[in-house]
């Protein structure tokens, strides 16, 4: 993970200091305080509601700011009160989650635990998604088939203890899965109350002090219980809110969501949705009328286009679809799925407005080389530009992500935890750690074309994408503004020109095609 030391300003030249290659941090370092400082600002001045020109390379990595927070990265995780849709440690640093998901981890030996975490820490992912009871990890008496759930294999639970000391050493934090939603992942019990509440009990109770865990998931995909099927039933969400207030009653610390799966889905008619309690899924679908007044405190969400959700047709197939006057095509690949996820930034932004921190934890797995056969199975397969659109979709409209690659998020290859490409992310998360002030920020879609994302403080800082490039135009506060230019496919930076706006919209040309994200702030 490559470190901008610094950027200086200097009669209105920009200087690129020395940037330094390091490692993620051994203990602690992953979830560590996220970013160091940086200041710096643009060359240049433009007239009110100019464009704003491009200059040189500035180097890879990030943009102009001032990035990361004071104070330690100790104690628990916790929601910000004062920002509440961002996280913070007790010890005052700032957690920006970006995960990856590995359903089946405790089900392989403690090396390729090792392995895995170690990979991961190293590129910046500082959280796991792992289920408590998973294929090859059964935590209680008897097998899957027949199963004794009135035992608890106390070896088991010792093998999940060490996977949370060693995910701390390398500064990863854990989002433990308390169900999967198959036999092996323990839904045998699921319509038996007392089972599930001596489950819970039992796991909540034996984790609730682990720093390191970053949040509680009551279930992948609740709307499965209690049959495993896919369907939906105003019941489900009964069952996990009740679940997840019998977990804040014993952990009123950590952080509780829900994965959810059919809730997101349309069916025949189209544009038919399901409801709960009389308020409607829509487009862009959202899942804030689930959680409204419960102890479910961030918005799990599983969205993978926001307005055009995948159909089973020997797997996962995606169409074309037309969203707010635009086309957006879709294309089946050699690397999987080609598309840019129409509406997932409007998910997201009407999620957020409901107060509470929103993260996409799967909107579709990275293809990497030899997973045809994932492929073949689920078709949720992306390719890595598709990943990337979508994650700075997410976060420039509010949220947060957890990633999945193809040989280790549902069937886990322990031969190729190496085989998987996570630079594309890791510019993403140098960049807000580093570069910015993300929690003071809020999704201003209003102050960009449709096809745009904007993440603001207006009058302070703005971060917009433009995933199609060209030309755009972005409504500012009066005042000055430092500018970079950074392109997400290969972490460069180009300097543009200083801005001057007198308020109201300012056109900006991209420096050439493909994705772009433009970075202002406001110059002291």
């Amino acid at each position: 993970m490559k470190k901008y030391a610094c950027w200086a300003v200097a009669a209105l030249a920009l200087a690129a200091c020395s940037s330094d290659d390091s490692s993620n941090p051994g203990s602690g370092g992953g979830a560590g305080a996220d970013g160091g400082a940086g200041t710096g600002g643009m060359a240049g001045t433009s007239g009110s509601g100019g464009s704003a020109g491009t200059g040189g390379s500035a180097g890879t990595g990030g943009a102009a700011g001032t990035g990361g927070s004071a104070g330690a990265a100790t104690g628990h995780i916790r929601i910000d009160p004062a920002y509440p849709h961002s996280f913070v440690y007790d010890g005052g640093a700032r957690y920006f989650p970006m995960g990856d998901t590995a359903y089946e981890l405790l089900g392989e030996s403690d090396a390729a635990i090792h392995q895995f975490l170690d990979s991961r820490a190293a590129h910046s992912f500082n959280l796991v998604r792992i289920g408590a009871i998973a294929p090859g990890f059964w935590p209680f008496g008897g097998t899957p088939a027949s199963p004794d759930f009135g035992t608890v294999d106390e070896a088991k639970m010792q093998k999940l203890d060490a996977t949370f000391d060693y995910a701390k050493s390398v500064g990863v934090n854990i989002e433990l899965i308390v169900w999967l939603y198959d036999a092996e992942g323990g839904n045998g019990m699921w319509g038996n109350t007392a089972q599930e509440n001596q489950w819970v009990d039992t796991l909540v109770g034996r984790y609730k002090d682990r720093t390191n865990l970053f949040m509680w998931t009551v279930t992948n995909e609740f709307e499965r219980y209690p049959t495993a099927a896919y369907s939906y039933e105003e019941s489900d969400v009964d069952w996990a809110k009740s679940v997840a207030a019998r977990i804040h009653g014993i952990d009123p610390i950590h952080a509780i969501g829900a994965h959810p799966s059919v809730w997101i889905s349309e069916f025949p008619p189209h544009g038919s949705f399901h409801s709960y309690k009389g308020t409607a899924q829509h487009l862009p679908q959202v899942v804030w009328p689930l959680w409204e007044q419960s102890a479910i405190s961030v918005l799990n969400v599983q969205n993978n286009q926001g307005v055009q959700p995948g159909y089973w047709n020997n797997g996962v197939t995606y169409e074309s679809t037309d969203w707010q006057g635009s086309t957006y095509p879709v294309t089946w690949t050699s690397e999987g799925w080609d598309m840019e996820g129409p509406g997932m930034e409007d998910s997201v932004a009407e999620d957020w407005s409901h107060g509470k921190p929103v993260i996409n934890t799967e909107f579709g797995y990275q293809f990497e080389a030899g997973a045809s056969g994932f492929g073949v199975t689920t078709k949720q397969l992306h390719s890595p530009a598709s990943v990337r659109r979508k994650a700075w979709k997410i976060t420039t409209a509010g949220g947060y992500f957890c990633m999945g690659f193809a040989h280790t998020a549902v069937q886990f290859d322990a031969t190729n935890i190496e085989t998987w490409r996570p630079a594309q992310l890791e510019t993403l998360y140098d960049f807000f750690t580093q570069n910015t002030q993300y929690w003071k920020m809020a999704p201003h879609l209003e102050l960009v074309d449709d096809e745009s994302s904007l993440l603001a403080l207006p009058g302070e800082e703005y971060v917009a994408y433009f995933p199609r490039g060209g030309t755009r135009d972005v409504t500012l506060e009066a005042g000055s503004y430092t500018a970079a230019w950074l392109n997400p496919a290969t972490g460069d930076l180009l300097a543009a020109d200083m801005v001057t706006s007198t308020g109201g919209k300012a056109s900006f040309a991209c420096p050439a095609s493909g994705d772009w994200v433009l970075h202002l702030k406001k110059t002291p």
